[in-house]
């Protein structure tokens, strides 16, 4: 169930970054293909709990005939909790564009590296900060495989797809920090390295 709901964030996002750059019709067909890696970080200090997620992925999509378009990004949340006093500490998230040496899918998604700066704004303070990440995926589990099919239809719309994706669960380490702490000083309690492609993608809005 986790990585179907996964590989539907990819297409939803697929969808989402055609339609900012292409005026979907009937008939429409998309080509997507994509890598991701994600890791939930966790650890204490005293009453201090720290949590932290780390999402990377890279996409390429294609209108044919026109050319194929490539982006690359990364999410940052970072949460700290004083369970002594019930107080937010921190409640950080932010979004990076990457560069495409920033996020590394080795073949057979055996491992990943991101190595990013990310801007994130605190709820809580109301600023902003960089956060400088610098994150290692290693393969832990053995390959997995999924295929299948994906509608939606909505008056006027219909999104149709065929898609098949492979999957390993891993073990992240590394550090996320602000420059004086790192947020991330214990491996991470869950991750998994990703890859999506669909083909055919059909879209048809009146």
């Amino acid at each position: 169930m986790k990585t179907i709901i996964k590989l539907l964030a990819v297409l939803a996002l697929a969808l989402a970054t055609f339609s900012q750059h292409t005026t979907a019709s009937a008939g429409s067909i998309f080509h997507f293909k994509g890598k991701s890696a994600d890791a939930f970080f966790s650890s204490s200090d005293g009453c201090v709990f720290t949590d932290v997620f780390v999402f990377a992925s890279e996409e390429i999509f294609q209108n044919p005939p026109g050319p194929s378009s490539a982006s690359s990004g990364a999410n940052l949340f970072i949460s700290q909790f004083d369970a002594c006093t019930g107080e937010q500490l921190l409640a950080a998230d932010g979004f990076a564009s990457l560069a495409d040496p920033d996020f590394q899918v080795a073949r057979k998604l055996t491992s990943a590296t991101l190595n990013a700066t990310v801007n994130v704004f605190d709820f809580v303070s109301g600023t902003s900060f960089d956060v400088f990440v610098d994150v290692t995926w290693t393969g832990t589990g053995p390959l997995g495989r999924q295929n299948g099919n994906f509608h939606f239809h909505s008056p006027g719309c219909n999104f149709n797809s065929h898609f098949n994706s492979t999957f390993r669960s891993a073990e992240a380490s590394g550090s996320v920090s602000d420059g004086a702490t790192n947020f991330t000083p214990d491996p991470s309690l869950g991750a998994s390295i990703f890859s999506a492609r669909s083909g055919d993608v059909v879209v048809g809005c009146n």
